[in-house]
């Protein structure tokens, strides 16, 4: 049955319940917080998520494993479950936190809805491929993700597997990554879409900064605004640090 699950959902499955157990009592996770678990599989973290949360809701999309989950959780009063797809589900209204091993093969697009959403989650561990995980974070140059989302967010790398950690063995190694919403955003949530709009038009391309800048701008506000930062005129995107896009982005717009 895991081989068909990997098949259908590219995902791989925990298994050391030891290893469970640690990470999900390491994280922020209460008995006073939602939770939110995406494709539970066989519950091995829907029951410690159990054990440590006030509510827990696990959305899976597999038909074979949501009969599994019912009759496993029969009794329990702290579990509710859907037969969903997360890409359709609408995410809760009230604050909540996401503990989840996510499908590979649509990790990006999860990631997307959880950040993109009117509510957010507080705090989220996925455990996911390390080379996107490690892209999200940007430790050593950012890229346009990072720069659009870490105003409101922090990312971090919250765990290394090995990969013997999963069955099926992985062909990639895999990370747990965390975000968690900043408690004081850099930039305001209403003027969100402006900065991000922003960015796009920055990593347009590929082409050095200014030459994507000075269209809409003009050439003298965006000269100006760069001398004032500190900006290399032919400087590319990705060489900015957070704080410089903040700063021109206070500047230009």
């Amino acid at each position: 049955m895991y081989s068909l699950r990997r098949k259908l959902f590219s995902q791989n499955f925990l298994y050391k319940r030891k290893l469970v157990k640690k990470l999900v009592l390491k994280s922020s996770i209460g008995k006073n917080d939602l939770v939110l678990e995406i494709g539970p599989g066989k519950g091995i973290i829907t029951q410690k998520l159990i054990n440590q949360a006030k509510q827990v809701i696990a959305v899976e999309i597999d038909g074979y494993w949501y009969k599994y989950l019912q009759n496993k959780f029969i009794n329990v009063k702290n579990i509710n479950l859907y037969k969903a797809d997360i890409l359709d589900f609408q995410l809760p209204s009230s604050p909540y936190k996401v503990f989840a091993n996510i499908p590979f093969s649509i990790e990006g697009k999860i990631i997307r809805k959880l950040i993109g959403s009117y509510n957010p989650p507080e705090d989220c561990y996925l455990v996911m491929m390390k080379e996107l995980a490690y892209r999200l974070c940007a430790p050593y140059k950012e890229n346009m993700f990072s720069v659009m989302h870490k105003p409101w967010f922090d990312f971090s790398i919250y765990h290394h597997f090995e990969r013997t950690d999963f069955v099926p063995v992985p062909s990639v190694d895999v990370v747990i990554l965390r975000f968690k919403k900043q408690d004081n955003p850099l930039i305001s949530r209403k003027e969100r879409k402006d900065y991000q709009d922003l960015v796009r038009l920055g990593f347009n391309q590929g082409l050095p900064l200014m030459k994507n800048l000075k269209n809409k701008f003009g050439l003298k506000k965006t000269s100006s605004a760069f001398n004032k930062i500190g900006i290399r005129k032919d400087i590319k995107p990705s060489y900015l640090s957070l704080s410089q896009w903040i700063k021109l982005y206070s500047e230009l717009c």
